[in-house]
Formats: C-alpha cells, sequence, structure tokens
C-alpha cells in the first residue's frame, strides 16, 4: 500500500474514532433526556389527574397543593424540554453513526479496492468536511455520557463480530 493511502487509511480511522465515541455519546445523551421526560411528565400528569380527583371529593387543600405541584413539574419539562433534546440528540447520534459507517466503509473497501488516489482523497476530505460540520451544530454532551460512552467502547461493545479476529 502506497504511502498516501496508508495515511488516507489512518485519517479514515480517526474519523471512525471520532464519530464512533460522538454517537455513543449523544445516544446516551438521548437516553437521560428520555428518562427525564418521563421522571418529570408522568408525576406532573399523575399529580394533576390526582387534584382534579381531589377536587371533585371536596378536598380543596389537596387540590391545591397536588394543582401547585403539578404546575410546577409542567413548567419545569416545558423550560427543559426534555424529549425534544432526547429527539435532537437521537438524531445526531443516528448521523455521526452513518458517517462513521461510510468511513469505515471507504476505508475497509474502497481504499483497498484500487481506488485511484485523487478520488480517495476528495472522498476523505468530504468525509472530514461532513464530521466538522457535523461537530458544529451538534448539541453538546455532558461529561458522564462522553464517559459512559468510552467506557463502553474500550470495553468492547462497540465492535462488529467481523471484526472479532482482527486486531
Amino acid at each position: 500500500m502506497s504511502d498516501l493511502i496508508t495515511k488516507l487509511a489512518d485519517e479514515a480511522n480517526r474519523i471512525e474514532e471520532d464519530t464512533e465515541h460522538s454517537f455513543k455519546g449523544h445516544y446516551n445523551a438521548a437516553a437521560r433526556w428520555g428518562r427525564y421526560h418521563l421522571c418529570i411528565g408522568l408525576p406532573a400528569a399523575l399529580s394533576a389527574a390526582s387534584a382534579g380527583a381531589a377536587a371533585f371529593r371536596d378536598q380543596p387543600e389537596w387540590a391545591g397543593a397536588l394543582a401547585l405541584v403539578s404546575t410546577a413539574l409542567t413548567t419545569v419539562l416545558t423550560f427543559l424540554k426534555p424529549s425534544e433534546r432526547a429527539e435532537m440528540h437521537k438524531a445526531v447520534a443516528g448521523q455521526y453513526q452513518s458517517l462513521r459507517n461510510q468511513a469505515r466503509i471507504f476505508r475497509e473497501i474502497g481504499l483497498l479496492d484500487g481506488m485511484a488516489p485523487e478520488e480517495a482523497k476528495t472522498r476523505l476530505f468530504a468525509l472530514a468536511e461532513a464530521r466538522d460540520e457535523l461537530n458544529q451544530r451538534a448539541p453538546a454532551i455532558a461529561r458522564g455520557d462522553y464517559e459512559l460512552a468510552k467506557q463502553d467502547i474500550d470495553g468492547g461493545r462497540a465492535r462488529y463480530r467481523a471484526d472479532e479476529s482482527k486486531p
């Protein structure tokens, strides 16, 4: 393999590694925001229903207290928008995962199949540009989401069975 092809393969490998950490981190963030949505939304709905039931039972103190709890939780839900954040992180995770797959296919098949050097450089530059654009528009993830992703990757949970026999 020529020196240029080796360098292109190395850079494609870096793109794969970057995007793998990013997509796993964003999937972790999506799951966390999804849990927040349930942990805030479910009590808000239950307290609103309980407030209505208390009002029908002529228990104004309970109805008022539960209505306040429901209002507070709904306000937090509206302010944080955890379901929107979860969907945003999930969408970005899918884009990172797709880019990772494209870089892997480029490195494993395109480069090894005798792709012309100029075509290979153009393709790699397009992958790098796509990664950079995605990095700029993606929402930030919490450190814990990244650390969990790193732990999963380092633990081998991101490898395909097809890659198990490879170093």
